[in-house]
């Protein structure tokens, strides 16, 4: 069993704002006291927008245009010239290389009024609020507790399209948080940052033990950042110590 002295002892001395929730396949072990309290999302939206194509099925072999005027900044497809992919493709960029022109082009695929309102009415810490890499005093938020729930709906289809999420949440490509010290193929996660925020949802998994973790943080300035991010490193290596016995 994780030693949530050691988890505790860690969290105390961070700067700014944390959130950490620790689950296995019991439940809720470990919640800190904003576990379930709002945060700027970052890229953990993502999550989301794949839950709302879980819900909603699509056929992920059609053909898609993405218009030029619609790339931003964040991810492959904006230094790439080839502008019509599979859906699958564009659901996989979104995931694995957390691509945001993927993400925008997804939101706007199904319309951005109809996402956000049924982010509001399935979750109770879901809020679409602008597109990604938008300049607007509106924002993203999400739980932490809302982002476990999210990956978790991910990770526990079967589908085909289950499929397609769980081969990109394996091959993510940022892995400097809670995977930091980690050895490679025993998590499924998906990261977020912001210049003041550092978020980390994971499935860290031996054999057919695992974690699922979500560290979320505010904090001011490179210094505070490095703090979040060596004690995201922290917990992440625990839990692997502790499902592996290493």
């Amino acid at each position: 069993m994780l030693d949530f002295k050691k988890i505790a002892d860690i969290l105390a001395p961070l700067p700014g704002k944390t959130a950490l929730l620790i689950k296995d396949k019991t439940g809720v072990l470990y919640a800190s006291p904003l576990a379930g309290e709002e945060f700027k999302s970052a890229s953990l939206i993502k999550l989301a927008v794949a839950c709302y194509y879980q819900a909603h099925p699509q056929d992920l072999s059609q053909m898609v245009h993405v218009p030029e005027d619609k790339i931003v900044e964040g991810g492959m497809l904006c230094h790439l010239a080839q502008r019509d992919w599979l859906l699958r493709d564009i659901l996989d960029l979104m995931l694995s290389d957390s691509d945001n022109t993927a993400t925008n082009f997804l939101i706007d695929f199904i319309g951005f009024a109809k996402m956000a309102a049924w982010f509001e009415a399935e979750f109770a810490h879901l809020h679409l609020g602008r597109y990604l890499m938008e300049v607007t005093d509106r924002e993203n938020y999400l739980s932490a507790e809302t982002a476990l729930e999210l990956l978790e709906r991910l990770l526990a289809d079967p589908s085909p399209f289950g499929q397609v999420c769980q081969k990109a949440l394996f091959y993510q490509e940022s892995v400097n948080k809670l995977l930091q010290d980690l050895p490679e193929g025993c998590s499924y996660s998906k990261t977020g940052e912001l210049e003041d925020t550092e978020h980390d949802a994971a499935r860290i998994f031996a054999g057919d033990s695992y974690y699922d973790i979500c560290f979320m943080s505010h904090y001011t300035g490179l210094e505070e950042r490095e703090q979040i991010l060596l004690a995201q490193n922290a917990v992440g290596k625990l839990a692997y110590q502790d499902l592996t016995g290493k």
